[in-house]
């Protein structure tokens, strides 16, 4: 049997993702979590053959997770259930090392399809991802966004260089940097794009 982690922070979520899967005794679906840290440890310590990971987490997120398990680990699988667009977040996604991604506005069944082709050794992205371009995303670095998303969020450049364990002065280079990318000269207008762009709820 396949274990599978489930990290989500709505708990109706995991739990109607959790009842699919147990209907396959393929397989093993273990407590799920709704937290990026505590996510990170579970995964680390329970050692999943598939992790189904929300992208909007408490404490960590989903992006920062994906790098921080690459870092380590190339064998887990690695879905990705969002609700932001795949237009926007799915490139990003696998740049950072995730294996699939599915809207969750998707129905269930497309949701189990993803699983298999995925738990089969098969990426599984949306057709057009490759070629997606929205606004002025395009320009940034997938650690960019990742950045971008935890400004906007209000996040302090401290709290980011430890979620990212990056210094303070790189994380303020970052932040230069995409303002400059982006040809937006405060955090305000920051938050703006993030909002237009669906990088943040």
């Amino acid at each position: 049997m396949k274990k599978v982690l489930i990290i989500d922070d709505h708990p109706m979520m995991r739990g109607a993702i959790a009842d699919v899967l147990c209907a396959d005794e393929e397989f093993d679906v273990l407590a799920g979590c709704g937290d990026g840290e505590e996510g990170l440890e579970r995964v680390l310590s329970e050692h999943p053959d598939l992790l189904i990971l929300d992208l909007d987490l408490p404490r960590l997120d989903g992006l920062s997770m994906i790098r921080r398990i690459r870092a380590g680990n190339d064998k887990i699988r690695i879905l990705v259930l969002s609700a932001k667009p795949e237009q926007v977040m799915a490139s990003h996604t696998r740049l950072a090392g995730a294996n699939g991604y599915v809207s969750k506005g998707k129905e269930i069944g497309e949701l189990v399809t993803a699983v298999k082709t995925v738990m089969f050794g098969y990426d599984c992205f949306p057709a057009e991802t490759a070629t997606a371009r929205e606004g002025g995303l395009n320009l940034l670095s997938p650690r960019e966004v990742e950045v971008l998303r935890y400004l906007a969020r209000g996040v302090s450049n401290k709290d980011i260089a430890t979620r990212l364990f990056l210094s303070d002065k790189t994380v303020s280079t970052y932040k230069s940097r995409i303002q400059e990318k982006l040809g937006l000269g405060s955090l305000a207008a920051l938050i703006e794009f993030a909002s237009l762009q669906k990088l943040i709820d």
